[in-house]
């Protein structure tokens, strides 16, 4: 029924109200109680209510956090609370990223990734050294780098069935994917690097690099058509992936890492400790410094080999080096080598091969440390998802972040389905795969 409104009446074949002074002669005057329209009926709140928490269009990745926060503790309805009334956008951005921070920290588990004998972690007979997506994302195919040199591939659908794909002799260093071309890199003397293209099945490119020219190649990224290793005195620039012309870049020291900030500047990483940023469309400069990592300073001291950068968020440079730094620079102030985020408890002091990861949304970050344990950040706050001390074994069902594996994480990949986002993890010769929730929960 229609509000009675003072002084107005209303008319149902119209479909709006009207002063009572035009009502037509005759005709029967409204019998609804009068409720003020300030005043919320009971029935309207309830409605409200039910619009906020059960909504049928509700996305897996909403019940899924409506349901931890229904089953989780007053912080979690704090956090939430707070995020509803704020009407700032920082401060809501915010309080979504420590909701977040704490859905997964609670929610992740280990899933129960066996081999048709049963037996966990489901063993791939030789070291895990690369994971990569295979194709689209949500395809849910991957590429498997092993330590012998062979690359494969896996349906996460059906992890306990692989193909061999191509055997590169040396073990694999890294695998790089941008739209449908592939890059492999392998270790060793003579260097290899393996171009594959998704809709050219079984046809690879492979070029063998002489010692004098780049050797031990350690890392490679690919974009659109633009292919870059890194090894031994520098890198090569292979402006076209299908021809032979190079650019060599020689550096001082050994490049150990590798990353694109956009189509024209790449950060290199070295072995000192310095990382130098380089304009591909100037080819004949010289690479600038940015930051040198082996720069004493309190608390901290050695050289610092980077192993790991990530430009994230546009203006910033996540980096990870062998002394157990892990940081976010700002790229748009050079001069000031005070980070933007430090991330205590990483452990790394000489370890060439810890596994790092970003999901999509470069809103958290993965790593794993020396000691055989799995932590996680937020990088847009700060706030760790780890806790401080692991007190559980590694099984079906546990919670990732509260667990000590057998062996150092060398690698891992955010891969989702369908349905779920998944992190899958190389820890010596075994896959292991974690549950971090519905698509979006990332997000």
């Amino acid at each position: 029924m229609p509000r009675e409104l003072p002084g107005m009446y209303w008319d149902g074949e119209k479909k709006r109200y009207f002063p009572l002074s035009s009502r037509p002669a005759g005709a029967p005057p409204n019998r609804q109680k009068m409720i003020p329209s300030n005043v919320s009926r009971p029935q309207d709140a309830v409605s409200r209510k039910r619009k906020v928490f059960y909504r049928d269009s509700e996305s897996p990745s909403e019940n899924y956090s409506r349901n931890v926060l229904v089953s989780g503790n007053g912080g979690y309805w704090r956090t939430y609370t707070t995020l509803r009334e704020s009407q700032l956008h920082g401060r809501r951005r915010q309080c979504l990223q420590k909701m977040q921070a704490e859905i997964l920290s609670s929610g992740a588990i280990e899933s129960d990734l066996s081999d048709l004998s049963g037996r966990f972690p489901l063993d791939v007979g030789e070291t895990v050294s690369a994971l990569c997506t295979k194709g689209d994302t949500g395809s849910g195919n991957i590429w498997i780098g092993g330590g012998t040199g062979w690359l494969y591939t896996m349906d996460t659908r059906e992890p306990d069935h692989r193909w061999r794909e191509f055997l590169l002799g040396t073990q694999i260093t890294s695998i790089s994917r941008s739209g449908p071309i592939t890059l492999v890199t392998s270790f060793g003397s003579p260097a290899r690097a393996l171009v594959t293209r998704s809709q050219t099945l079984g046809l690879w490119l492979l070029r063998e690099f002489p010692p004098n020219l780049c050797d031990d190649v350690r890392c490679g990224r690919v974009i659109d058509r633009r292919v870059i290793v890194g090894g031994r005195g520098g890198a090569l620039c292979f402006l076209d992936v299908e021809r032979d012309q190079f650019v060599r870049v020689r550096r001082e020291s050994d490049v150990f890492s590798l990353c694109f900030q956009n189509q024209d500047l790449l950060f290199l990483g070295m072995r000192n400790g310095v990382i130098e940023r380089w304009d591909m469309r100037l080819p004949d400069t010289s690479p600038d410094m940015v930051v040198n990592m082996s720069k004493e300073e309190a608390q901290r001291s050695g050289v610092a080999p980077v192993q790991h950068l990530h430009a994230i968020h546009g203006h910033a440079l996540l980096i990870e080096t062998m002394r157990g730094d892990l940081e976010v620079h700002d790229l748009r102030y050079l001069n000031n080598a005070t980070p933007l985020l430090r991330f205590d408890g990483h452990v790394s002091s000489y370890k060439q091969q810890l596994g790092l990861t970003i999901e999509p949304g470069e809103n958290f970050v993965f790593a794993g440390g020396e000691d055989a344990r799995l932590r996680a950040w937020s990088l847009r706050t700060g706030q760790a998802l780890h806790s401080e001390v692991a007190n559980l074994q590694t099984a079906p069902g546990a919670n990732p972040f509260h667990a000590n594996y057998s062996h150092p994480i060398r690698t891992m990949e955010i891969v989702p389905n369908d349905e779920k986002t998944f992190l899958w993890m190389g820890s010596h010769t075994h896959l292991h795969r974690i549950e971090l929730g519905p698509n979006g929960i990332l997000h």
